[in-house]
């Protein structure tokens, strides 16, 4: 029998459960437990605070050291493990606490109730909670126990409330007392373990529990799966895991959301899964909003809003009360507020002015696509869209993405328009085959009108017979039809098949026709199918001789059939091949082709770049006009890299400032690998990143290494 995990409540989650299925927090678990392990508490021991914000895993971590310590034999018969969850609402003083463990004293040891029915004679003394408290470690000695209180929810739901009287009585007990040991977990900065002037500063062994990294993600959801009717595909779904664990900031909550998310729809994209995770977290971060004052909401609007990190009188100026500005004191009393409540981080700089971020980029997220205007919206997706990208495997999921793109261009559910600005997008870009550009053409000629078809490159067909017209109206399996059923007794008949095949993507019958045909005329067709079955090397071959020969063919004209090959090979040797001698003898004709869009001049600029030409690729950046789309700036991205890799630092620089590109959002991971590289230039801007974007801009910075062998 499958069981569904509990999101919110891992106590009713049964203990093997619970046991097989801990794979992440494993260090932290051994070290804390190697400790308990091997002290006897003879003398005082060492307390533990476990600090993570909500979903990290905290309250399993305390579960699983229960566990552990009630399965180990040299531990079972004198150490007792009791465990308060997040919910010990009733935990309002020190007396609270010691009944409570009187009641837990009743049920373990089946006593009856009369362990804290001995507490009646002491109601009303003045000495109440010290009575209490000598009762328990009267009971502990009679049974020959000792006990180590996992204490969830340590902080909010019990030292913060108190007294001060209580507080430093219970820290003359932990000190002084080898019967009881704490192991606790907050949520929330624990403001008297870093106030000098308060009981506990500086008493508790802290451990602060990161986010999962990409390895312990996809471990974690290994995992999951082990005994489940439905699995999903890790590896192929790497890219998707890899970037919601990036975005949701590795909290293991949400990331068994998204694991039930991708079990379930197995054909979604990393945008669509954000989506349904932000509507599932949505009651909860609605609720945690509603609990702050009307100033502090105020403020977390502000640096929700601004996603980077923003100092306090950046805040200041955003916040209005009555048409008069909030002086900056009050922002600063609020953000420490905020901060002890783990909401926010305070990230020092190299002055006295600090910056702010939301601490739970996740949070930050959800609040940004429910709350943000478009363009905060657009910035997370856009870094969705550039994480998904940068983590998957380039060939196979742009193959996957035009896969799909053709079969919605086939229904006849698409918007022209739309079809001719991504189709044009797609037909340039390093990352889409030539045989896939030839489909995609084909496919969006047959959505589109004359009228708008002028903004495609053309198919120029030569009429032959019957075959010939129907081949002219795109009736290709009519022209298969005719000429499979007529004896082929030249070479027209075969190079009109041939086309006919290659339109209906029968790629296979196109090599087995032209291949035993020795005419230049079909090259550009050949050399496409080539590619469709990975024959690189016969590729390059027949697309050389239609450039070196301008062999004719029934697909194209001349002109266009010579100046794709081109680009295509361009592509190829920039992407695959790495000759930039040769991508740049092609280069100089494909610049004076008049058909070129934004795609080939972003194409010919990373080839003028490869080879260390700056300024003709500058200028012909400088002239693109209008908003790039999403497929350009992963090409305008890929650009950055070369110059980067090539130490052209304030170059690339100029293309982040040039606001026409957007480059700042759209590719931000590569932004902030600018910034680190330039960090002495620009000690402050750095630091402004969020947490979430720290492995891809190390995986970046380790890509322009590599850049630099491979585009040196």
């Amino acid at each position: 029998m499958e069981f569904e995990p509990k999101l919110y409540n891992p106590a009713a989650q049964p203990e093997q459960w619970l046991i097989e299925h801990f794979v992440v927090r494993t260090k932290v678990f051994e070290r804390i437990f190697e400790d308990i392990k091997n002290n006897d508490m003879i003398h005082p021991e060492q307390h533990y605070l476990i600090q993570g914000q909500r979903g990290m895993g905290k309250t399993t971590l305390l579960l699983r050291l229960k566990y552990e310590i009630e399965r180990t034999p040299e531990l079972k018969d004198w150490l007792m493990p009791v465990f308060f969850n997040e919910e010990s609402y009733d935990l309002t003083s020190l007396s609270n606490l010691w009944e409570k463990l009187l009641k837990y004293f009743d049920s373990y040891f089946t006593d009856g109730g009369n362990y804290y029915k001995a507490t009646d004679k002491y109601i009303g003394t003045k000495d109440y909670e010290q009575s209490c408290f000598n009762l328990i470690i009267n009971i502990l000695n009679k049974h020959k126990k000792k006990i180590v209180i996992l204490f969830d929810n340590f902080g909010e739901l019990f030292l913060d409330n108190l007294s001060e009287r209580d507080a430093h009585r219970f820290r003359e007990i932990l000190m002084n007392c080898p019967e009881l040991r704490i192991v606790a977990a907050s949520a929330v900065v624990l403001e008297s373990q870093n106030d000098y002037s308060k009981p506990f500063y500086d008493f508790f062994k802290v451990i602060h529990l990161e986010g999962l990294n990409k390895e312990e993600t996809i471990d974690l959801i290994k995992k999951l799966q082990e005994k489940s009717l439905e699995k999903i595909d890790v590896e192929a779904k790497k890219a998707r895991i890899e970037t919601l664990t990036i975005l949701t900031g590795g909290v293991i909550r949400t990331i068994i959301m998204l694991y039930d998310i991708l079990l379930n729809d197995k054909d979604g994209s990393a945008l669509q899964d954000l989506e349904k995770i932000l509507d599932r977290v949505t009651p909860l971060y609605k609720h945690r909003m509603e609990d702050l004052k009307p100033q502090q909401r105020r403020i977390m609007d502000v640096i929700a809003k601004n996603w980077d990190a923003i100092s306090t009188k950046d805040i200041a100026e955003n916040i209005r009360d009555n048409g008069m500005p909030v002086p900056s004191k009050i922002i600063s009393a609020q953000l420490q507020e905020l901060e002890k409540n783990n909401l926010i981080e305070k990230i020092k700089t190299s002055t006295k002015n600090n910056f702010y971020i939301v601490k739970e980029r996740f949070f930050n997220i959800w609040y940004l696509m429910r709350h943000g205007d478009r363009n905060a919206q657009c910035k997370v997706k856009w870094l969705t869209r550039f994480l998904e990208t940068w983590y998957e495997d380039e060939k196979e999921g742009m193959d996957c993405f035009i896969k799909e793109y053709l079969q919605k261009l086939q229904s006849g559910n698409y918007l022209s328009a739309s079809a001719i600005n991504i189709t044009n997008a797609l037909l340039a870009s390093p990352k889409t085959s030539p045989v896939n550009q030839a489909l995609l053409l084909d496919a969006t000629e047959g959505i589109v009108s004359e009228d708008e078809g002028k903004y495609l490159t053309k198919v120029d067909e030569n009429a032959y017979k019957k075959a010939i017209n129907k081949f002219e109206i795109g009736a290709y399996s009519s022209t298969i039809e005719i000429l499979e059923n007529t004896p082929i007794k030249n070479q027209k008949i075969i190079i009109l098949l041939a086309s006919a095949y290659y339109k209906t993507k029968q790629y296979k019958n196109v090599i087995n026709l032209l291949e035993k045909l020795n005419n230049k005329n079909v090259s550009y067709i050949l050399g496409i199918s080539y590619i469709s079955h990975g024959k690189w090397a016969e590729a390059e071959k027949e697309l050389s001789s239609v450039i070196s020969n301008k062999s004719m063919g029934l697909i194209k004209n001349t002109e266009n059939q010579i100046v794709l090959a081109k680009i295509f090979l361009m592509s190829h040797y920039l992407d695959f091949k790495k000759n930039k001698e040769i991508a740049l003898s092609y280069l100089y004709d494909v610049a004076k082709w008049k058909n070129n869009h934004k795609y080939t001049v972003l194409l010919l600029s990373a080839i003028y770049i490869w080879n260390n030409i700056f300024n003709d690729a500058m200028i012909l950046l400088k002239d693109i006009d209008g908003k790039i789309s999403e497929d350009e700036a992963q090409l305008l991205g890929k650009i950055v890299l070369i110059l980067l890799s090539k130490k052209q630092y304030h170059t690339a620089l100029n293309l982040f400032n040039n606001e026409k590109f957007q480059l700042k959002d759209i590719l931000k991971p590569t932004y902030y690998a600018l910034m680190y590289l330039l960090k002495n230039e620009y000690p402050d801007e750095y630091i402004k990143m969020g947490r979430e974007l720290e492995q891809p801009v190390k995986d970046i910075l380790q890509k322009i290494e590599q850049y630099a062998i491979d585009y040196a």
